[in-house]
Order: C-alpha cells, then structure tokens, then sequence
C-alpha cells in the first residue's frame, strides 16, 4: 500500500531546474540524515523548472517514516504546489447550518520508487518558498506528463491487483473447482482489487466513483468514457449529455422505471428474516458485536497506537466485525454440508479464524495496557468468546470436510 508521509517531515525541497529529472531531500524526524531522492520525470506546470523548498511548522513522529529507504530511485508522480483540498470552515453555511466547505492549496508531492512503492506527501500547513523558473513547461508537456503518470499510477495498481492469466474461450463454466483453495484464491484477489481500488478513490477523491481516471488506472478500459472530469467539448453540449444520462434509464431498450419502494413490503421481509433460524455461531458472533456496541465501541486509547494508525481497541472491534458478517452471509441461508459452495464456506470460516486470532491478539495489548485496568473483567468476558467462538468455527470446519 502506498505510505503517506505529512506529520514527520520536518523540511524538505523538490529541484526540478533540470528537464526530466526531479531530485529532493527530505528531513524526517527520528532520522539524521536525509532521503534522498532522484526520480525521472517533471513536476507539473507551477514547479516545473524551479527548486522549491517547505518546513513544516509542527512536525511528529510517524511510524511509516521508518520504512522510506535513504536512498530513493524511480518515477514521479503528480508533482504540484497547488492542490486543491476541500476542508470544513469554521463558519457555518447558513443555508443548511452546516460546516462550510472551502478550498485550500496544498502542496503534493508524489513518486513511485524502486525501493518503497508509492509513497506521497499532502499537506496544507507546510510554509512553502519558490525560486524563479530555470525553464518553463508549457500546457501541452504538462498534460503529457499528467498522463504519464497516471500510466504509472495504472501499473502500479496492477501490480497489486495481480489478476490472474485470462481463461480460454472454450472452457467449460461447469468444470468450476469448489475446493476451499479456490475460493480462498478468489477472495484474496477480490481484496487486492478492493485494495486498488481504495488506493484509487483515495487518490483522485472519495467522490471520484465515475471518475475516467479512476477507471483507467484500475485497468478497467471498458467503463471509459462513462465519467470523468469535464472534456473539451462546449458546454452546451455537456449540459445537454448530463441531462440524457440523468433520464436514460427511463427510455432504456424494453426496460421500465424501477418500482417505488414499498415499506411495507420491506418490514415483512425484515420479519421474516428475523425468524429465520440463526445457525448457533453466526448468533454467538452478531451477539458478541451487539455488546461491542453497547459497552466500548466508543471508547478510544491513544497509548495502543500501532504501525499503520489503528489503535488497539479498533482492531479489536473491526476483526470481530468481520467474523460476524461473514459468518452471517457464509451461514445465513440454507444447508451447507454436500452444496456447492462448501469450499467457499470452508474458505470463509478459515478468514474468521485469522480475524479471531487477530481479535485475540488486540485484546492482549488492551489488557496490558494502564487505562484498561480497571476494565479486565469485560475484556476476560470478550476473550472467552472469541475462545468460543473459534473452537466453534474448528468444529465445523472439521464438520464440513469430513462430509
């Protein structure tokens, strides 16, 4: 995943004065001597051909810092002094009583290195200082270079995605492998592209969901051209395509508008579904979440503090999350034992293994830790279920395999 360094830079400068080539250090605190930094590529248009330097007025420590080799070789990324950041204002916005939101400049500093991966650098607080342009990059080089790196941006997803090599055409849908490897397989690569794709929004914006760039760097090529930011085009024009997408459903090819929702409809399956017989350990587990919510979901400990920013009384509570939904889509519908989707069962159960020893391992720091000493009882209570419910899901895999 990519490492975002913001509160441990203490200064740092970026020279792009020679074409192609952006060099930098940077200064991190917990560290004497600098990273440095020689990547190909240019920055874009507003630091392109000057040497720009930032303090951070109020550095800390972070834990990734101590990741970032000394020595950093490979491409840039977006490069630029002036981001835009949309953060809340202090003020209200009077029309609906709401923070208002305003927009920041912020600088960005991004690369793909040999040594580290992505590794990027946002902030709106750092004091930033310019020198004059050696040479200047005109818009045409600048949107060249923009497209470069999100070629850059497309291979290194790939590299987490990892899809696996293309099926021949004449091979037979029923000849599908239900063993527990399989699934197993599968759901790891679902969570690599569910890794990318987070890694994706979390570049070009959480709101970026139809955005061109996201789909192109996600490698999804068929689904361009359905977003995006705005084209060239004129904007009558754009005006009138937004107004055809947003009623294009209705005249769709032999389709009709979907049905309205109906509530009541809704509440007698929600009934229903209540009285649906829980298999034992999916009710263990959703009853264990139940009383995570009722008794500690919102406490929060600064002094269990871990490498990638959780604390942990969080990963206590996300793990076992975990277990519970997906025991209850693994065991909440029909018989398992001689189905089809045993193998995925298997593959899910030994998930909530792991998120139980995980969950187990959390609860351990907490009960080690000063401010949960007064609390051990309650956290002896939520170890005896996990126990439980581990030992169940043994149990049943066991059950499972032997059918």
């Amino acid at each position: 995943m990519a490492l975002r360094l913001d509160s441990a830079v203490i200064r740092g400068e970026i020279d792009n004065t020679t074409r192609g080539n952006v060099r930098g250090k940077l200064w991190l605190v917990g560290r004497e001597e600098p990273v440095v930094l020689d990547l190909r590529g240019d920055a874009w248009r507003d630091v392109a051909g000057a040497r720009l330097t930032f303090i951070n007025p109020t550095p800390e420590a972070q834990s990734v810092a101590a990741e970032i080799q000394p020595r950093q070789t490979g491409y840039v990324g977006d490069i630029t002094a002036s981001q835009k950041i949309k953060a809340e204002s202090e003020f209200e916005d009077d029309t609906d009583s709401q923070p208002a939101a305003e927009w920041h400049n912020a600088l960005y500093f991004e690369w793909f290195s040999n040594e580290n991966g992505r590794v990027f650098i946002e902030s709106t607080s750092f004091e930033v200082s310019m020198s004059e342009w050696i040479w200047e990059m005109d818009e045409a080089d600048e949107e060249a270079q923009k497209m470069t790196n999100l070629h850059t941006m497309r291979g290194w997803l790939a590299g987490i995605i990892q899809r696996p090599e293309p099926k021949e055409d004449d091979e037979a849908e029923d000849d599908f492998d239900d063993s527990e490897e399989s699934w197993e397989e599968s759901l790891k690569q679902s969570d690599r592209l569910s890794d990318a794709h987070l890694e994706a929004l979390e570049k070009y914006g959480m709101d970026g969901l139809d955005d061109d760039r996201v789909f192109f760097v996600m490698g999804w090529d068929h689904m361009l051209g359905r977003g995006g930011p705005p084209s060239n085009a004129d904007d009558d024009d754009d005006d009138e395509e937004e107004d055809d997408d947003g009623e294009a459903w209705k005249q769709a090819d032999g389709e009709t508008a979907p049905e309205a929702f109906d509530e009541e409809d809704f509440d007698r399956w929600l009934e229903e579904e209540e009285k649906r017989e829980q298999h034992p350990l999916q009710k263990r587990a959703h009853d264990l979440v139940l009383r995570l919510m009722t008794d500690i979901d919102e406490e929060r400990e600064e002094n269990t503090q871990t490498s990638d920013g959780s604390t942990a009384l969080d990963r206590f509570i996300r793990n076992s999350m975990n277990i519970s939904g997906k025991l209850a889509g693994a065991l909440g519908y029909g018989e398992m034992s001689g189905s089809r989707d045993r193998g995925y069962t298997l593959a899910i159960l030994r998930r909530c293994l792991n998120w139980a020893n995980e969950a187990l391992a959390a609860l351990n720091e907490l009960s080690e830790s000063p401010a949960w000493q007064a609390r051990l009882e309650l956290l002896g209570e939520f170890r005896a279920e996990l126990f439980a419910l581990r030992d169940g899901i043994t149990d049943l895999r066991k059950e499972l395999r032997e059918h």
